[in-house]
This record gives structure tokens, sequence and C-alpha cells, in this order.
């Protein structure tokens, strides 16, 4: 789960870096559009992967929204240099809380 969320992560940084010049057309053909296809494509080998091994997609979903919402604020506080205010980040803190609940339920 974490590698599915680590790869769309990367993907949708390498969006918003393609999609600066602000124009559709020139983000779509940006060369870093390949990149970005290939890892959504191997995202969806791993999600297939997990489902062909029994995962449940309830908690696959969970886990998988927080492990991507972490790192997509990691990505823009490292690489685009957004900020957190201190109620965003208690959110963040709590979303992972609640990954390991649901994880360890059942």
């Amino acid at each position: 789960m974490f590698a599915s969320a680590l790869l769309i992560a990367i993907a949708d940084g390498l969006i918003k870096k393609a999609s600066a010049s602000g124009s559709l057309l020139s983000a779509v053909l940006n060369p870093w559009m390949l990149l970005i296809l290939l890892l959504y494509f191997v995202q969806i080998l791993l999600a297939v992967y997990v489902f062909i091994h029994k995962g449940d997609i309830a908690i696959y979903a969970n886990i998988f929204i927080v492990f991507y919402s972490v790192l997509m604020v990691a990505i823009g506080l490292i690489a685009f240099g957004e900020r957190l205010s201190a109620v965003q980040s208690l959110g963040i803190v709590l979303a992972l809380v609640g990954a390991v609940l649901i994880n360890r339920g059942g």
C-alpha cells in the first residue's frame, strides 16, 4: 500500500512540475508525462496484486489515502515550499493514528 501511494504521490508531484507552464497542452506534451503514465500503470499493477492476494478493499483504500496524503504533504513542503497550519498538522497526525487503528483491527 505504501509503494502504491508513493508511486502516485511522485506522479502527482511530477504533474504539478509539468503543469508549471500554465498551459494544458504544454503539460500534456511535457516529456515527464511518459514517466507519470508509467508510475500510474505500475500502481495499478500493485493494486491488482493486493486484490489477487485477498486484500480487503476497505482497508487498502483507507490506508492508501492516508499514506498518499502524508506523502503529498511532504512533497508540497519539500519540493514546492508549501506550508501547513497547526490544525493541518494535527489532522495529519490524526490520520496516521487512524491508519494504525484500521490496520490493527479485525
